[in-house]
């Protein structure tokens, strides 16, 4: 049975999260759909034959999904997630070089690839931003003890950075930059040689 009273009781307790990500995901979720039906009216009516709730309806149903696909990813153990960094790394690179070459031009920029059957634009360098973070933080806890030494410590992490980065640089110099200075923080902080860096 529905108990309201105990699902609250446990939001305040964090036994669902961090209650403050929470509150503000939802105030993002609904302010985002705010937007939306406030700015596209009048575009669904003339694009969709009068169908004034059409993209309304089809960003709530995404959102939605993207809420239930976050709160699924919160119940899973964070070691998961280490194990399968190496996996969304392999699998963006190929994504990233593809969309290079074959990708969806969208302002005049080839940054995207079209999930078939779906029709939906997906922006490579989204998961290969998530991947390399998450690579990086793994491969610094698994190679603390070799962290100062060039071959076996700093190799294993400047190597998928540059590559990521080279893919993503000639689409979207900005995500470049800011992925790049974003792990190079993280290999600073995870007591990388500093003179390899500078090198």
């Amino acid at each position: 049975m529905f108990d309201f009273k105990d699902i609250k009781a446990k939001f305040l307790n964090n036994e669902y999260g961090d209650k403050v990500i929470w509150i503000v995901v939802f105030g993002l979720s609904l302010l985002s759909l705010l937007t939306v039906w406030s700015s596209t009216g009048s575009l669904a009516y003339r694009m969709q034959g009068g169908n004034t709730t059409y993209y309304i309806i089809k960003h709530g149903s995404l959102m939605f999904f993207g809420l239930f696909i976050m709160y699924l990813a919160h119940l899973t153990p964070y070691k998961y997630y280490s194990r399968i960094s190496q996996l969304m790394l392999f699998i963006s690179v190929p994504l990233l070089l593809f969309t290079l070459v074959l990708g969806t031009n969208l302002n005049e920029a080839s940054r995207w690839i079209v999930i078939p059957v779906i029709n939906l634009s997906f922006q490579t360098s989204d998961l290969a931003k998530l991947a390399l973070i998450m690579y990086l933080a793994r491969m610094l806890s698994k190679k603390e003890n070799d962290i100062k030494d060039f071959r076996n410590g700093f190799v294993p992490l400047i190597v998928p950075i540059l590559l990521t980065v080279g893919l993503i640089f000639p689409a979207n110099f900005s995500t470049a930059a800011i992925l790049f200075t974003t792990s190079i923080i993280l290999l600073i902080i995870g007591r990388i040689n500093f003179k390899y860096i500078a090198a």
